[in-house]
């Protein structure tokens, strides 16, 4: 991802559940890994949410991570990451899963050169039917055989054929008593969405999780000054509030009453991150709160977002992105 990615803020979002009290603490949170790549951010999200030990009492979250990776090469190379590293409680808490994630359905052609650059190419769109018990097992495995691997080369010409999920469609099918990996209206408390330009694909393939709320965050990159609009367009919709990230500043983006004229240059690209949270929310203006906990003026701000505080924003956009 950009600058600042979900490893980055791990401890806010684990500081934010702890709030909410001990019942609401001790509830499983599902975590998603869009564009999981070769592992890193599964064992940092794992290690983030750990138990802290020699305490009253184990003081951890529960979770259940599932890490979406398209590409068979480098979703064997998060397989071997990931075995070595794990213990086996975390392993019960992880999924998993080689398949991709869009607004449609089908099995779309990926551009697979082996390394972090793999992007959706190519339309094939069908209908899929919820993921069945046989094709989760074979989801969740490495197609390679042992020692393929190894003198793979980076290839720019290779291409996948790989099976292509909406979000909705693989919630609704974990949910399902044959698979029974996430249960029914369980809250999916983070979102992380790398997919090199297809955010917005997957997002509108989550139109459902957005409307019933059951996504409480989602971060996402940022390529291009018309995806952050398209994104915060969307979002607003479902009554999401969208923000920059920038180091020590959360930038509102809203097309109505926070945008930045200088950023209708859509020509321009830079690499960032954004982020929405449900607006008006209790863990969206407690994030708010401690992530601006040097800058009173802002902490004071959330109820509304007063129009005030836009100058000093601004200023934030235009220089530190």
């Amino acid at each position: 991802m950009g600058c600042n990615d979900l490893q980055f803020l791990a401890p806010y979002f684990r500081s934010i559940l702890y709030r909410r009290g001990w019942s609401e603490n001790r509830s499983r949170k599902v975590i998603i890994d869009v564009g999981a790549n070769s592992g890193d951010d599964t064992l940092s999200i794992l290690k983030s949410f750990q138990p802290i030990l020699q305490m009253c009492h184990p003081y951890s979250i529960p979770i259940q991570l599932i890490s979406v990776e398209p590409s068979p090469k480098v979703f064997c190379e998060m397989t071997d990451t990931v075995s070595t590293k794990l213990v086996e409680e975390d392993s019960r808490n992880s999924l998993l899963l080689n398949v991709a994630l869009s607004d449609k359905t089908g099995h779309l052609i990926f551009a697979d050169p082996g390394n972090e650059g793999g992007k959706l190419i190519g339309d094939n769109y069908t209908t899929l039917a919820k993921m069945t018990p046989g094709e989760l097992e074979s989801f969740s495995h490495c197609k390679y055989e042992d020692g393929e691997l190894t003198d793979m080369p980076i290839d720019n010409e290779r291409k996948s054929a790989v099976p292509t999920y909406t979000l909705d469609l693989l919630l609704s099918s974990l949910e399902e008593p044959g698979l029974d990996k996430v249960h029914r209206d369980e809250e999916i408390f983070v979102v992380k969405i790398d997919t090199e330009g297809h955010d917005y694909n997957v997002l509108l393939g989550a139109k459902d999780l957005l409307r019933r709320k059951r996504i409480t965050f989602i971060i996402f990159e940022v390529w291009t000054n018309h995806f952050v609009k398209l994104i915060a367009q969307y979002m607003m919709q479902y009554d999401y509030q969208c923000f920059l990230l920038t180091k020590d500043t959360l930038v509102p983006v809203q097309e109505r009453d926070w945008w930045y004229f200088h950023m209708d240059n859509f020509t321009s690209g830079w690499w960032g991150n954004g982020l929405c949270g449900i607006k008006g929310s209790n863990d969206m203006q407690l994030l708010w709160r401690m992530y601006h906990s040097d800058n009173l003026k802002l902490i004071n701000s959330m109820s509304s977002l007063h129009h005030d505080v836009k100058p000093l924003l601004s200023h934030q956009i235009t220089y530190d992105l």
